[in-house]
């Protein structure tokens, strides 16, 4: 049985919390979703975000497509509803399959990985400061003190979100931590791998531990956390093509390695024996005419 955490907090600011977190346990599906739009139609929006993302999994639809899915279901509803009007979701979400982390996101909910120690981003956000980042105008330490670091550029429910989506390739022992931007603002890369090291090998401690570290710098947003721990076989990385020493006037002179066959001939002892006769020849035919 795969061991996770999952929890959700409205902050220390808001009574409300428009974050949702699900999942599906048969189909190794978790997701976050971050919702908008005030008036609770902010948690209308992810929930159902949540809802109809899982069940057009259930029914057999690819990710991507439950996704638009999810994010017709939204604006249908903001259109059937005066008071849900411009209501909208982030969503991460992750199916473990195959060996590999199937995630699709859209907006700044985020996904880590925890592997060995070392903690990196998996996603890449759908968010202003993070296209700011990407043109080199800002550093990832500037950006955090950004006035728009909220602002989203794709969100479920309006516009035509185009969702992003990466298969990741796992090792048993590796740790997926989901999380909406209540978690990442208040916390630096740095302070969750404390918290990821505080938690001693047991992932359902990270949820309840994450969150209260982003309580304790000011909550100052709703936070989530999926934790989820692979225990599954690691999947196989290829491995590099072989290369061959001195062969690199063959690899200037073709833009590459030569062919396997080309390789064999060259090293048979024929062509050797071949090669040794021409320069014999040569010297013969140049000393001759020499003489």
């Amino acid at each position: 049985m795969t061991r996770y955490s999952i929890q959700t907090d409205p902050g220390t600011k808001y009574d409300e919390n428009e974050d949702t977190v699900g999942c599906d346990e048969t189909l190794n599906i978790w997701l976050v979703a971050d919702g908008m739009g005030g008036h609770a139609a902010g948690e209308v929006a992810s929930r159902i975000a949540k809802d109809a993302f899982i069940e057009q999994m259930q029914h057999g639809v690819d990710a991507v497509q439950s996704t638009l899915d999810a994010h017709a279901a939204i604006a249908s509803s903001a259109e059937a509803q005066q008071a849900q009007h411009g209501m909208g979701s982030t969503l991460v979400a992750m199916q473990i399959a195959d060996q590999h982390a199937h995630l699709v996101w859209v907006g700044d909910s985020r996904c880590y990985l925890w592997r060995n120690g070392v903690l990196s981003v998996a996603t890449h956000d759908h968010s202003y400061v993070q296209l700011l980042i990407d043109q080199g105008h800002l550093t990832e330490e500037t950006a955090r003190d950004h006035p728009k670091r909220n602002m989203v550029t794709q969100v479920l429910g309006l516009g035509e979100p185009q969702p992003d989506t990466h298969a990741l390739p796992l090792q048993s022992g590796d740790w997926l931590v989901l999380c909406s931007d209540g978690l990442n603002d208040e916390l630096t890369d740095a302070e969750i791998t404390e918290e990821l090291v505080a938690a001693d090998g047991d992932v359902e401690q990270v949820a309840e531990l994450l969150i209260q570290r982003a309580l304790a710098h000011g909550g100052r947003d709703n936070v989530s956390v999926v934790a989820v721990e692979y225990d599954g076989p690691s999947a196989r990385v290829a491995e590099p093509q072989p290369t061959v020493a001195g062969d690199s006037s063959a690899e200037v002179a073709a833009g590459g390695s030569p062919p396997d066959g080309m390789l064999a001939w060259i090293r048979s002892p024929l062509f050797m024996g071949i090669a040794a006769a021409l320069v014999v020849f040569l010297v013969f035919v140049f000393f001759a005419k020499g003489g």
